[in-house]
């Protein structure tokens, strides 16, 4: 007997009740609190979510659209190939299980910590009966909770490696900013130097909640700036959830603000859970970027604020690793898989999948070596 899943698309359908005792002590980034933001926020013609729930846990997902030409971004093969030109001339809509403006963050809460085939088989079915779906994205940390060998699974293409999470573990010794500097070779010592004086005539403070209002037009379009140049991305996020975010109590959400002589020209934010500090969202005015460095100013910035908060560690999402790793960050890998229904695209598409991969990049060591 397939297992039956009360499957919504807002909030205000949900048993935020029952939802919510089923995340206790599991994410803050899967309480109602937290999804109703993004959920008020966001188009869904472009982002539909999808609260799924039953008696033994609870699924958070979305259905995206994807451009065809970000996939061949990845694609390993020659810079013009049969391959390439078939991604280029498709759009994608992908369910995926999990919340596509958080990456490598779980949005699964079971009781008995995994799901089962059967379940598992009995969502499938029910997805593609009831919303016509065909195509699906799972994470690797969906993967790893399903209770079953996915080896041999005809649900899903060989999985494939994307962009690694890259993390900066610090020092419980460091106590300022000063202590991480210190800890770097002279060559890295250097160029946080030139940063901070390349840097030295913004003005950077928090933004409070009283003033996001006025400024979400800006922020917007600085953050458009850096999402547009992502190699891979789904649907752009509206930076208007920032005002909800801003007063939940379940997280630490801060956005701090870059100005020149008035003028804002960059921004960063900060999750602050558990000990981590997430920097995902950050804009940018590329115009200022090279003669102020903003890029790494935001960067040692968030080391500084991770510093005082006593996080263990600053998670900052996908981008630009090879960048990051020149404060310290280092790669977590991740990997994900696809399942088709139709057989003919999956006769397709599975074997293009074999081929993509991340851009090969050089792993850099900030740190002085013993």
């Amino acid at each position: 007997m397939s297992t039956q899943f009360k499957i919504v698309h807002s909030i205000n359908d949900v048993d935020e009740k029952s939802w919510n005792h089923l995340v206790k002590g599991s994410s803050p980034f899967l309480e109602t609190s937290f999804l109703k933001a993004f959920e008020i926020n966001n188009d869904s013609s472009h982002l539909v979510p999808f609260y799924i729930s039953w008696e033994k846990g609870i699924i958070y997902g979305h259905l995206i659209k994807i451009d065809g030409q970000k996939v061949g971004n990845y694609l390993n093969s020659k810079k013009y190939s049969l391959k390439k030109l078939f991604l280029n001339q498709i759009n994608l809509q992908f369910f995926c299980f999990g919340n596509t403006h958080l990456s490598n963050v779980s949005s699964v809460s079971f009781k008995n910590n995994k799901l089962s085939e059967h379940d598992f088989k009995s969502l499938i079915a029910q997805l593609k009966k009831e919303f016509k779906i065909n195509f699906f994205l799972f994470p690797d940390y969906f993967l790893n909770r399903l209770d079953f060998d996915k080896s041999n699974s005809n649900y899903m293409s060989s999985e494939f490696k994307i962009d690694p999470d890259m993390v900066l573990k610090l020092n419980s010794k460091w106590s300022l900013f000063d202590d991480y500097k210190n800890s770097v070779s002279s060559k890295y010592k250097k160029r946080i130097s030139s940063v901070l004086n390349k840097s030295k005539d913004l003005v950077i403070r928090k933004i409070e909640s009283e003033e996001i209002e006025s400024l979400l037009p800006v922020l917007q379009n600085l953050y458009n700036n850096v999402h547009g140049k992502s190699s891979f991305s789904g649907a752009p996020m509206n930076i208007a959830t920032f005002k909800d975010l801003l007063n939940q109590s379940a997280i630490e959400f801060s956005i701090f603000g870059y100005f020149l002589n008035s003028e804002i020209i960059a921004f960063s934010s900060e999750f602050f859970i558990n000990k981590s500090l997430y920097s995902y969202f950050i804009g940018l005015n590329y115009q200022h970027n090279k003669n102020f460095s903003l890029y790494n100013r935001i960067l040692y910035d968030s080391i500084e604020h991770g510093i005082k908060k006593k996080a263990e560690k600053i998670i900052y999402g996908r981008t630009a690793s090879e960048f990051k790793s020149t404060i310290g960050a280092i790669p977590l890998e991740s990997k994900i898989t696809i399942h088709i229904n139709n057989k003919v695209l999956r006769f397709i598409i599975y074997p293009i999948i074999k081929k993509i991969s991340p851009k090969k990049w050089i792993q850099r060591n900030p740190f002085k070596t013993r």
